[in-house]
């Protein structure tokens, strides 16, 4: 296989470019140290004089260095001024102009680097200099540039809900320490390593904010931090020299005696002595000023260093370097949903954690879910895992309690309530327990009471009739979702008290009268594995996927359709799916119907 340079494997392309520039009188060179690491790099002068682009406003020459990607020209090369700055659409350390948004849709696999700067080049330099809010605002094309993310912060962030901060005056003082932190690291952590910010508190003590208690197994290594607000972002970019700068800073006032706190040692003999958080003003909105944050890791670490032809002497060196605040407050998380921030108000009830219920249950916990209660009965087993939701990590393991402990440790601002009960089973007799254990109507009392919505994925008849009329008794919405041998087809139903005309046993008449017809199945996507005592079914989870996330959408809707701006609802009730054809797949084909009343319901007909 061909591994040489872009430029190398198709010379043309470099031609192209070599004349373009000469074309456009550009002054250029080819970095040669680049050059022999398979990269190219050209350092070009554009004279402000050049009638081949617009920058007659510019007081001088622009220097500039291109550096092209590996796979020039279906991406952009980067150009970095070296000898100008601007406010915006500029890196003020690593020099780069921002001349295109970073979709790679914006990029003109026709340009040359010649005609992408006569094209882009003269915007940047009239929109990057204005500073005006209103300006910035008023441009559809402009978006927020976070000073944050320009800073040389290592891939290894800390994760943080700093929300409560936001709330806090800004000071007039360069500095002013405005909180502490409890910081959480993986047991063997070296760093650089990812971290946690597991509680925050005010200068008085008060804690301010916590992350869910899922997070101190994943980081039980401690270390206590501070939060401090500046002014100003930090001038240099580079955690030693801005280390120097807040040091001096400190060194001017009052109310902040030090950074450092009681030094964590690591496993590597690495010693952590302060993580800082940064608070400083940036842009969070197109012209629109507000608070960003970093984070600054400090300490010592030992290096084994060779002194002419003596024997290597442990070195103690100081190290400090940025770390980017990735946050996780519930307003980050619910931005990228606006229409489902009402579900944390509300709780549902899973019945049946297999191929649909399973993925379901995961589905409404990814989405804030308030809470949810978990039934089933079965345990996590090897095979089934191609097309469950989790792997064979969770294998042995009871179904509930595999996604219970998920659930707590990946989406932990959802609650779960776990019930291992098979709905219909023989209640065994304890003789040591003088009440006896707990009815079936006493558990469904618990697993239903409150909830605003019961999802039936047991895919068993005879329990989704039971399940449909305790739903109905409470008053609670009902849906059932299923998917046939060979997941050639599936379905979603449901009944809404006081909406849905008809219930269960009406949609089961339909079914038998042909009103709403049976989903397709394979005859023969029915089996009995080895060592197992239950027939069970053939079908991918790709295909089965598509019964779940339709059953999780019309769970949804019907839970949030009142609330203003809210999920919409859905104009049918009942769905049915079918995904192949004369055993072909095809793309899914989805039939729906409204729910209504059969005349021979025996619940129903006489209402």
């Amino acid at each position: 296989m061909n591994h040489l340079p872009w430029y190398k494997a198709n010379p043309y392309f470099l031609q192209r470019e070599i004349d373009a520039l000469t074309a456009a009188g550009v002054a250029f060179e080819i970095d040669a140290t680049a050059d022999s690491q398979g990269i190219m790099k050209i350092n070009l002068v554009i004279e402000n004089t050049n009638s081949n682009f617009d920058l007659a406003g510019m007081p001088g020459p622009i220097s500039l260095e291109a550096n092209f990607p590996d796979n020039y020209p279906y991406f952009r090369p980067e150009v970095h001024a070296l000898n100008i700055n601007l406010p915006r659409h500029f890196n003020p350390f690593g020099k780069n102009l921002c001349l295109i948004p970073r979709p790679t849709e914006n990029w003109d696999l026709d340009w040359t680097l010649v005609s992408f700067l006569q094209s882009q080049l003269p915007k940047v330099l009239v929109k990057g200099a204005i500073t005006d809010p209103e300006l910035i605002l008023a441009d559809p094309d402009e978006q927020a540039e976070p000073v944050s993310e320009y800073y040389n912060a290592l891939n290894n962030p800390v994760i943080f809900d700093g929300t409560a901060f936001d709330a806090i005056p800004t000071m007039e003082a360069g500095i002013a320490q405005i909180g502490k932190i409890r910081v959480g690291l993986p047991e063997k952590a070296t760093l650089p390593t990812r971290m946690a910010v597991l509680e925050a508190f005010a200068m008085d003590g008060q804690s301010i904010s916590q992350l869910p208690g899922s997070f101190n197994k994943l980081f039980p290594a401690k270390f206590e931090g501070v939060l401090v607000r500046l002014s100003e972002r930090p001038p240099h970019g580079n955690g030693p020299d801005d280390l120097k700068w807040l040091n001096s800073l400190i060194a001017k006032q009052t109310n902040i005696a030090t950074l450092n706190r009681k030094p964590l040692l690591l496993k590597d003999g690495t010693k952590i002595t302060g993580i800082i958080g940064l608070n400083f003003p940036e842009e969070v909105g197109p012209g629109v000023m507000g608070l960003g944050w970093l984070f600054l890791v400090t300490g010592t670490v030992n290096e084994q260093v060779a002194i002419g032809k003596k024997k290597p002497q442990t070195v103690t060196k100081n190290f400090a370097y940025y770390a980017k605040a990735i946050r996780v407050g519930e307003s980050d998380l619910q931005i990228r949903a606006p229409k489902l921030v009402g579900l944390k108000q509300h709780k549902i009830a899973v019945v049946g954690l297999g191929a649909l219920g399973g993925p379901a249950a995961i589905e409404f916990a990814r989405n804030q879910m308030g809470e949810l209660r978990l039934m089933d009965y079965d345990i996590v087993e090897p095979a089934p895992t191609v097309r469950w939701p989790l792997g064979l990590a969770s294998a042995g393991l009871l179904k509930t309690e595999a996604l219970e402990t998920f659930i707590a440790e990946n989406y932990p601002q959802t609650k779960v309530k776990a019930f291992h009960h098979r709905v219909g089973g023989v209640r065994p007799f304890a003789p040591n327990i003088k009440e006896g254990l707990p009815t079936e109507q006493q558990t469904m009392e618990e697993l239903l009471g409150g909830v605003s919505l019961l999802f039936d994925a047991s895919a068993e008849s005879g329990v989704s009739h039971f399940l449909s009329e305790e739903a109905k008794r409470r008053k609670i919405p009902y849906i059932c979702i299923h998917a046939t041998p060979g997941a050639w087809g599936g379905l979603v139903m449901r009944v809404v008290p006081g909406k849905t005309e008809g219930c269960w046993m009406c949609f089961k008449h339909a079914q038998n009268t042909g009103l709403i017809p049976v989903p397709v199945k394979d005859d023969a996507g029915e089996i009995q594995a080895a060592g197992c005592g239950n027939q069970t079914f053939t079908g991918a989870s790709f295909d089965l996927q598509n019964v779940t996330l339709a059953g999780v959408r019309l769970a949804i809707s019907t839970i949030l359709s009142d609330t203003p701006g809210g999920y919409p609802d859905f104009s049918w009730d009942v769905g049915v799916v079918k995904l192949m054809d004369d055993q072909n797949p095809i793309a899914p084909i989805w039939e729906t119907f409204p729910l209504k009343r059969h005349p021979e319901c025996p619940y129903c007909s006489g209402e």
